[in-house]
C-alpha cells in the first residue's frame, strides 16, 4: 500500500511538474506524504468477579472498549476519542461517549463529549456533549460551549435502590470566556449559565419516598468569574481567582424575588430569582517571590457559606484561610525545605452557632546526599478550635483537637555490576490529641512502619523482592496491631516481550491483644507484546480476610486487556 501511495504520488508529481528529474520528485513525495499523519490507539478489556461472605462490590462481568484516534495535517489536527463501557446489575453502569476535539494553530473546536476548564469555581473540567471553541489569537483568548453537561445527580448511592441510574433532568450549559494576556499576566472574564429542563423529566410520588424531594427539584445556575495575573521583574507574581455564583434549588418555586429599579430588565431573562436562589462569592489571591533557589509566598481564600456551582465538582464552603509559604535550597540543593503556615476559619457570617479555627502548617525537608541515598522527612500540624457562641457560660460544647503528623522516607541504592539493588524505608506516625474540657473523639495514635527491599539480576532478567510492614492503632482504650510481609518476582521471557509478575501478602491481625483472623492477598499477571505496538494482558487476583470482629469473606477478580497504538 505504501509503495502504490508513493507511486501515485511520482506520476502526479511529473505530471505537474512536466519533465522535472525523478530525484527532484522523489524529494518532494517524502515532503508531501509527511504532512499527513496519523495516530492513535484502541483498548479491549473484559472482567469477571466473584465474592462469598459479603455483598458484591462490582458486576459479576463486564467489558470495555476505548479508542482514540488523531489525524494531522501541517498544522491541522483532529483529534477523535470514544469509549464504551458495559456492566450487569445495578453495581455499576453502562455508558458510552465520543469526542471530536479539532484544531488548527491557535484555533480549536471541541464536538461532541468533551471537557473544558474556564477556573476553579466556575467552568472546572466538568464534561459536557455539544459544542465549543477556544481561540487565541496573539494575546487574546475567547472561548465558548453551548451543550448538555453531565449532571452526577443522575448517578447515586442510595439506601433503598444501590448505586444506579437515576432518571433526572437534562441539564444544559451555555457561556464563554474572553481573556488578553499570557502565561502568568493576563485578565480573564468568564460567564456561564447552566439550567435544568424541566420538562425533561417527570416523576411519581414513589421517587419521592426513594430519594427525597430535594433530590428531584430542577435547579439553575449562573457564574461570573474573574482571572487575573501579573509578573513583575521576572520575579514577583500576582494571581487572582474569584468567582460569583447565584443558585437556584428549585426552578418550579413561585415566590420570585424583585432585582428593584437598579437593575436592567436583561437580568431577569439570564436568571430569575427565586425564595430557593442565594447569592455567594468564592476566590483566592496573593503574591510569589523567586529569590534564586528560594520562594516566599502569601495566599488569601474565602469560599462564602452555600457556595454552589453545577459546572464544578464538590469542594468545602464556609471557610477563610490565609497562608504563608516558603522554601529554599541549600548546600548547592542537596538540602530542600519548603514549609506552610496559617490560620483557616469557618463562621463567616456569624450565623453557626459554632465557630471553628484550625492552624495550618506543615514542613518538608529533602537530603539528597548522593546518587544512592535520598531522605525526606515531613511534619504537619494541624490545630482545630470550636467555641460555642450561645452557651458561653457552660462550656461543655467547647472543643479543641490538636493533630500532629511526622513521616521519614528514605531510600539507598548501591551501584553493582551485574544487578541492581533498592532498600526503602518508611515511617510515619500519626497523633490526635482531644484537649476539650469534656471529651468529644478521644486520642487517636496511628504507627505505621515498612521496609522493602528489591532485587534486580541483569543476567537472568529477573526481579525479586520483600517487604516486613506493621501497623497499630490506638483509639478509645482500644488497639488494633498488624504484622505483615510480602512477597513478588517479576520475570521476562522471549527478548522481554512475555513479562510475568505474581506477589503475594500475608498479614495478622490483632485487636486488644486478641487474635482476630489473617489477611491473604494473591495476584498474578501476565503480559505478552504481540508486536511492537501492540500488548495482551491478563490479571487475576484472590483475597480472603479472616475475623472475628468484622465480616469474613474471600474476593476474586479477573481483567483481560488488549491495547494497540499506530
Amino acid at each position: 500500500m505504501k509503495l502504490r501511495t508513493k507511486m501515485l504520488w511520482m506520476v502526479l508529481l511529473a505530471i505537474a511538474a512536466k519533465g522535472s528529474s525523478q530525484d527532484s520528485m522523489s524529494s518532494v513525495t517524502k515532503e508531501k506524504s509527511s504532512d499527513f499523519k496519523i495516530s492513535g490507539g484502541i483498548s479491549l478489556g473484559g472482567e469477571i468477579y466473584d465474592v462469598n461472605g459479603i455483598d458484591a462490590r462490582r458486576s459479576p462481568y463486564s467489558y470495555n472498549i476505548s479508542g482514540r484516534v488523531a489525524l494531522s495535517y501541517k498544522g491541522f489536527t483532529i483529534p477523535i476519542s470514544g469509549s464504551y463501557r458495559d456492566a450487569q446489575f445495578s453495581y455499576d453502569y453502562t455508558f458510552n461517549r465520543l469526542g471530536i476535539a479539532p484544531s488548527y494553530k491557535w484555533a480549536k473546536v471541541y464536538l461532541g463529549w468533551n471537557t473544558m476548564s474556564f477556573s476553579p469555581y466556575t467552568m472546572a473540567g466538568r464534561s459536557f456533549y455539544g459544542v465549543g471553541f477556544e481561540l487565541k489569537p496573539g494575546l487574546f483568548t475567547i472561548s465558548g460551549l453551548k451543550g448538555k453537561i453531565q449532571n452526577p445527580l443522575a448517578i447515586r448511592d442510595t439506601l433503598i435502590d444501590g448505586a444506579s441510574l437515576i432518571p433526572t433532568y437534562d441539564r444544559y450549559v451555555q457561556g464563554g470566556k474572553l481573556g488578553f494576556g499570557k502565561d502568568r499576566s493576563k485578565i480573564e472574564f468568564i460567564f456561564l449559565q447552566i439550567k435544568d429542563d424541566e420538562n425533561s423529566f417527570q416523576y411519581d410520588k414513589s421517587y419521592t419516598t426513594s430519594y427525597g424531594y430535594q433530590q428531584l427539584t430542577p435547579r439553575e445556575n449562573i457564574l461570573l468569574g474573574i482571572n487575573g495575573g501579573l509578573t513583575l521583574f521576572k520575579k514577583i507574581d500576582f494571581f487572582i481567582n474569584t468567582g460569583f455564583s447565584g443558585f437556584t434549588a428549585d426552578q418550579r418555586d413561585t415566590l420570585y424575588l424583585n432585582y428593584g429599579d437598579a437593575a436592567p430588565d436583561v437580568a431577569y431573562d439570564i436568571f430569575k430569582a427565586n425564595s430557593s436562589s442565594s447569592f455567594s462569592l468564592a476566590g483566592d489571591g496573593g503574591v510569589n517571590i523567586r529569590i534564586g533557589t528560594g520562594k516566599l509566598g502569601l495566599k488569601y481564600r474565602r469560599v462564602d457559606p452555600f457556595y454552589t456551582t453545577l459546572a464544578s465538582n464538590y469542594f468545602v464552603n464556609d471557610v477563610q484561610q490565609y497562608t504563608f509559604t516558603g522554601g529554599v535550597g541549600l548546600w548547592q540543593r542537596k538540602i530542600r525545605v519548603d514549609g506552610q503556615f496559617g490560620v483557616e476559619e469557618n463562621n463567616l457570617t456569624g450565623k453557626r452557632t459554632n465557630t471553628t479555627e484550625r492552624i495550618i502548617g506543615n514542613a518538608n525537608l529533602n537530603f539528597y546526599s548522593s546518587d544512592k541515598f535520598y531522605t525526606t522527612l515531613t511534619f504537619s500540624n494541624f490545630q482545630t478550635s470550636s467555641e460555642n457562641q450561645v452557651l458561653q457560660l457552660d462550656d461543655t460544647l467547647r472543643f479543641v483537637s490538636i493533630s500532629n503528623q511526622y513521616g521519614l522516607s528514605t531510600s539507598y541504592m548501591p551501584v553493582f555490576t551485574n544487578k541492581t539493588m533498592t532498600i526503602n524505608l518508611s515511617a510515619f506516625y500519626n497523633t490526635v490529641s482531644d484537649q476539650s474540657e469534656i471529651q468529644q473523639v478521644g486520642d487517636i495514635k496511628i504507627l505505621s512502619l515498612n521496609l522493602s527491599n528489591n532485587v534486580g539480576i541483569k543476567a537472568l532478567d529477573l526481579t525479586v523482592g520483600g517487604s516486613l510492614n506493621f501497623n497499630q492503632y490506638d483509639y478509645s482504650n482500644k488497639q488494633q496491631n498488624r504484622y505483615g510481609f510480602g512477597l513478588r518476582a517479576t520475570k521476562r521471557f522471549l527478548e522481554k516481550k512475555l513479562s510475568i509478575n505474581g506477589s503475594a501478602n500475608f498479614s495478622i491481625n490483632e485487636y486488644d491483644g486478641l487474635s482476630d483472623g489473617q489477611n491473604q492477598t494473591y495476584q498474578m499477571s501476565v503480559s505478552y507484546k504481540t508486536s511492537k505496538k501492540s500488548t495482551l494482558s491478563f490479571n487475576l487476583s484472590h483475597r480472603v480476610v479472616e475475623s472475628l470482629v468484622n465480616n469474613s469473606f474471600d474476593e476474586s477478580r479477573g481483567l483481560m486487556r488488549y491495547g494497540l497504538s499506530f
